[in-house]
């Protein structure tokens, strides 16, 4: 049973919150909370389950914008969706630039109930995404986080059992010689001492208490030293049909064969040899590994500053310690810098091989199918469902790095504001659907004139927006005319109807002729594109037309 329902908050008259409550029959899931005061909806927003802000500019008691401008500046401003209903009717397209929000629309009276639906519709359907990708995120979360406690865990288990391992040899090897001079002088005592009946108990009770000594020192050699396995006792980390590439940094001949003999029968792969730290970061350049195995002692270096070096090099390759038993605690430093687990070459062997390389090989699977789906996750929420192009968020993501890179080196940059002509007569004329699939299409015809560093990206419902790096007003220029007349030229066929279309284009540039930096050229481009339309459409204007 469903607790909570979701909501849209309403500061409008009557009339609209009528047509509001029309709308809603279709949602059986929204309801409608009406508002009446710039205090109650600063409140309100900060529920979680609002999906969308309706405020008509029509109210007399506060001014919308204001509202509009208080709520995009709380603590919960990029998650505020809003849709303005004004009664302008030559509003401005740059009128809501100020609020620098991707989720802000508007419609112009007289307000239809088709057309509320269908945006209401669009809100309700961006709102269930963002909470599936939440969701989806918040789960990827989970599992990251489990798999890195259990490599912490594992990685303390190891500690711990390789610090008794030392203790007890080291108790056990420290015991030894006082254990035998006991044994010695009692053995002397016995062959001397033969007198009295106490005396001779005694020394037997000194023998037996040596000999539980002796009993003591053995167990605490005989301590287990198999390592913990990281995931499971199955063998399921190595694929027997892929052929491995490993690299083993060693500069010893003897220990390299010893780990080439142990690998036999185990994991089918290339075992190549780097003798030097020059060496090995030539053979990481040239070629790719699935797995590094890296020794302490190297003839030009310490394996350990390799260790760090290439940790910092982000390769994504796991990386295994080789160290002896007087180096022994550095296996659990170099952990703790990066790499997956350490091996001691007095252990080297076909079994310890076998679990170390399948737990290894498994972890890294599960590691980089988790940084896959993030990765795609993170993909989605750059995307525009509609037209697969880049969204509103990324471009202004995007715009900040490439104005950066341009302002270090001094490279030009320019974009591109593409608007259609008349398309919302189109919307009313054809309908929706109509209008998604020009929209889909212009965005592929689009893409087919771009080049692979440019950013296409969808501004707003019909508006596109190009990043273009590295290009001049000129070059823009020659670019926008080939986009307006490939667009201005096609027929757009959807189900029986032909359509020819037009668009506007608006261009600024971030470096000016002279070398120094425009300010505010995003809204340059847009006051451009403002006055194409303005003009008639069908063309194209730059900022200094």
């Amino acid at each position: 049973m469903k607790i909570k329902q979701e909501k849209i908050l309403v500061i409008a008259p009557k009339d609209v919150t009528v047509l509001v409550e029309r709308a809603l029959k279709t949602f059986p899931d929204l309801a409608m909370e009406i508002l009446d005061s710039q205090k109650d909806a600063n409140i309100s927003v900060l529920d979680p389950d609002v999906v969308l802000v309706i405020i008509d500019d029509a109210i007399i008691s506060m001014d919308p914008y204001d509202i509009a401008r208080s709520l995009l500046s709380g603590p919960k401003a990029e998650n505020i969706p809003m849709l303005f209903i004004t009664s302008q009717k030559a509003i401005q397209k740059n009128q809501f630039e100020d609020f620098n929000q991707f989720l802000v629309d508007y419609i112009v009276k007289p307000l239809h109930l088709h057309l509320l639906t269908a945006k209401i519709k669009l809100f309700w359907d961006l709102h269930n995404k963002k909470i599936a990708v939440d969701q989806s995120i918040e789960e990827l979360d989970k599992v990251y986080k489990r798999v890195i406690k259990q490599h912490e865990l594992v990685i303390k288990q190891e500690s711990l059992r390789k610090e008794l391992i030392r203790f007890s040899s080291t108790s056990a090897n420290l015991m030894q010689e006082p254990l035998r001079n006991l044994q010695g002088n009692v053995y002397k005592l016995q062959k001397t001492l033969s007198s009295r009946p106490g005396t001779r108990y005694h020394i037997a009770c000194i023998k037996t208490a040596i000999d539980n000594l002796s009993l003591v020192s053995k167990k605490l050699q005989s301590i287990p030293r198999k390592s913990v396995k990281l995931l499971s006792d199955n063998m399921s980390g190595i694929n027997p049909a892929q052929r491995y590439r490993i690299l083993y940094v060693e500069d010893s001949n003897e220990y390299f064969s010893i780990l080439e003999n142990a690998l036999k029968n185990i994991i089918v792969c290339d075992l190549l040899q780097a003798r030097t730290i020059n060496g090995a970061y030539n053979s990481i350049a040239q070629s790719l590994f699935d797995i590094i195995f890296l020794d302490f002692k190297l003839n030009d270096g310490s394996g350990f500053d390799l260790l760090i070096k290439l940790t910092g090099m982000h390769l994504d390759i796991p990386i295994i310690f080789v160290t002896d038993k007087p180096n022994e605690n550095l296996g659990v430093k170099a952990i703790a810098n990066g790499a997956f687990d350490y091996l001691l070459k007095e252990e080297i062997s076909h079994s310890s091989l076998l679990s170390l390389i399948s737990s290894t090989l498994q972890k890294v699977g599960i590691i980089r199918e988790v940084e896959s789906a993030q990765n795609r996750i993170a993909m989605i929420a750059r995307k525009d469902e509609l037209t697969k192009l880049f969204n509103r968020r990324c471009f202004e993501d995007e715009i900040h790095t490439e104005t950066a890179k341009s302002k270090r080196y001094n490279h030009p940059l320019s974009i591109l504001m593409i608007d259609f002509d008349h398309f919302k007569k189109l919307n009313q004329t054809y309908g929706y659907d109509t209008g998604d699939a020009v929209l889909r299409k212009s965005a592929a015809i689009i893409q087919t004139f771009v080049r692979g560093t440019d950013k296409v990206c969808r501004y707003s419902g019909e508006e596109f927006v190009i990043i273009l790096p590295n290009t001049s007003l000129d070059g823009a220029q020659i670019l926008a005319e080939r986009i307006k007349d490939s667009i201005g030229h096609h027929e757009f066929k959807y189900d029986s109807k032909t359509l020819n279309l037009t668009i506007s284009i608006g261009i600024s540039s971030y470096l000016s002729n002279d070398g120094k930096l425009n300010t505010g050229f995003i809204k340059q481009a847009l006051d451009a594109l403002t006055s194409a339309t303005q003009e008639g459409g069908n063309r194209v204007k730059t900022t200094i037309d």
